[in-house]
């Protein structure tokens, strides 16, 4: 009896260790982990922060045109991406303006999968606790009907 209720602390120990993994230090340098999302559930997950951390790295032209409500952006250039585990000079810049122990929400252009798109959220999940990234991008969002801003 005394083994089973040991058992049971030690899985509800690894459990609680889990779910607190955003109220830490941040990501991890060796596992940079990212999910992709959908506009609609891109949203949803957004409406379950009190304020969403949301990254626009498409140009300032772009930006400028329409943003997602709320974006801040931090437009990214293939230079900057340089790097490994997050040590390149993008997540720097974004490190500086958020905190990296809450979740982080991304997105560029339509082509968001392009040559920058995979490597911002890869790059990112190295030292943020989340980080997700939106399918087809801010087309994709405005497809929608979703709340942007100007």
């Amino acid at each position: 009896m005394k083994n089973v209720r040991l058992f049971i602390l030690a899985i509800l120990g690894v459990c609680l260790s889990v779910l607190s993994s955003c109220s830490g230090k941040g990501g991890s340098d060796t596992l940079c982990d990212h999910k992709k999302a959908e506009a609609e559930l891109f949203w949803n997950y957004m409406q379950k922060q009190d304020v969403p951390q949301v990254v626009d790295y498409r140009s300032a032209e772009d930006y400028a045109k329409g943003f997602i409500v709320g974006a801040k952006n931090i437009p990214v250039s293939v230079v900057e991406l340089n790097g490994t585990n997050g040590d390149c000079e993008y997540v720097k810049k974004v490190m500086a303006v958020f905190d990296v122990n809450k979740p982080l929400f991304v997105y560029g252009g339509k082509d968001a999968f392009g040559t920058n798109g995979m490597a911002v959220p890869g790059q990112l999940a190295c030292k943020f606790c989340s980080v997700t990234l939106l399918v087809g991008g801010y087309d994709a969002w405005v497809a929608a009907g979703l709340p942007t801003e100007k």
